[in-house]
């Protein structure tokens, strides 16, 4: 079965879209979800299970494409690699300055009314927010990382061991201290514990590892129907095995399986790793289904509805709309007062960072256009 599903050549070397439709849709869950988290509010029993179902996929989708990336990039050179990775920590910080000057830029209308609740909450996302690390920043530095590894010449296997070799380590270097001045600072940003690291490389190094082996693999696949098909089957019996031992340990305490997933999606051992690329793979096979019943035979077909095209748009413009959609909300949160909204209010704000947003997004693609073109 194995000869009709691959083929020694490359031959899909096309655009993998059911991995763009899957960044694009989460675009939206993460449009919801930071609606409540940039505001400080409480989420609702509703948001607590879209989060607790975005923790088997989030961030690790977009690292894990990222990987996959690199095995289709036309720049794959080990240059390019570190020019793209120097380039995304400097986004992170240039992302930073930008949040702090959204969350201050309301204060002169505000101050009046000031809280010392409002006090404290503007110190706090004041201090955290100017030396956060979140995607942008663990990126980066995989990029680095992945650099050496091509520099180096590494096969395909050794992508996997290295891969597994790291979920099965970080719990047990993370946190680490390193008591040297500067070099311990730079150490927490990779592998510590601190408020500001929302994300650290050393735990989602494993999700881009994984999938630059699934990048070289899957542009062996001559048959993706049949691919799809034969792997999913393993990818829902882990989906299965991981949720059914979830509620088996944690009965229906959502506040604690909530806490539970919170935890081990900013810090996945080997066994989530795996559960969270199954949820992936699983996702991508369905998108992937629903593709494939629209599509005939032109290779360079585009969807025609609109839903379709927006979730592509967010997907190939993803670092933009997940650098300025927080903007909003941290301004929004400011002109209240820096004090937290209600439930209803924060799906409110999330559609309007969803329209605000669109409006930033397309209209600076739209002037760069006509800068370029024009030059």
């Amino acid at each position: 079965m194995m000869n009709t599903i691959f083929s020694k050549e490359e031959v899909n070397t096309g655009r993998q879209m059911e991995f763009d439709y899957l960044k694009g849709i989460f675009m939206l869950v993460i449009y919801l979800i930071h609606a409540f988290q940039a505001t400080m509010s409480q989420e609702d029993s509703i948001i607590r299970w879209i989060y607790m179902f975005a923790t088997m996929s989030g961030a690790a989708i977009f690292i894990f494409v990222m990987g996959i990336g690199t095995a289709y990039s036309k720049n794959a050179a080990p240059a390019e690699f570190v020019k793209s990775g120097i380039r995304m920590v400097i986004y992170q910080y240039l992302n930073n300055i930008a949040y702090v000057a959204a969350l201050v830029l309301p204060y002169p209308f505000v101050s009046g009314k000031f809280s010392e609740t409002a006090s404290e909450n503007l110190r706090f996302m004041v201090k955290l927010y100017i030396q956060y690390t979140n995607i942008f920043f663990i990126t980066g530095i995989i990029y680095l990382v992945l650099a050496l590894l091509k520099k180096l010449d590494v096969k395909t296997i050794w992508y996997v061991l290295i891969g597994a070799a790291v979920s099965l380590a970080a719990p047990y270097i993370y946190g680490i201290p390193v008591n040297v001045p500067v070099i311990g600072y730079i150490m927490k940003l990779l592998i510590g514990d601190a408020d500001f690291v929302s994300f650290t490389p050393l735990y989602f190094l494993s999700y881009a590892l994984f999938g630059v082996a699934f990048g070289k693999m899957i542009r062996h696949v001559k048959d993706k129907m049949g691919f799809y098909k034969v792997f999913a089957i393993p990818a829902i019996a882990i989906v299965i095995v991981w949720w059914g031992l979830i509620f088996r340990n944690y009965g229906s305490d959502i506040s604690e399986i909530y806490t539970v997933l919170s935890d081990a999606y900013t810090h996945p051992d080997f066994w989530h790793v795996a559960a969270s690329l199954a949820h992936i793979f699983l996702f991508a096979a369905i998108f992937f289904f629903i593709e494939e019943i629209h599509r005939k035979n032109d290779r360079l077909w585009e969807p025609k509805n609109p839903i379709a095209r927006q979730l592509l748009y967010y997907s190939r413009h993803i670092s933009k709309y997940y650098a300025l959609h927080v903007t909003v909300y941290f301004v929004v949160f400011g002109l209240n007062g820096y004090q937290s909204f209600q439930s209803y209010q924060c799906w409110l704000l999330a559609l309007l960072s969803i329209m605000v947003t669109e409006l930033m997004v397309r209209g600076f693609n739209y002037l760069s256009e006509k800068f370029f073109v024009r030059n």
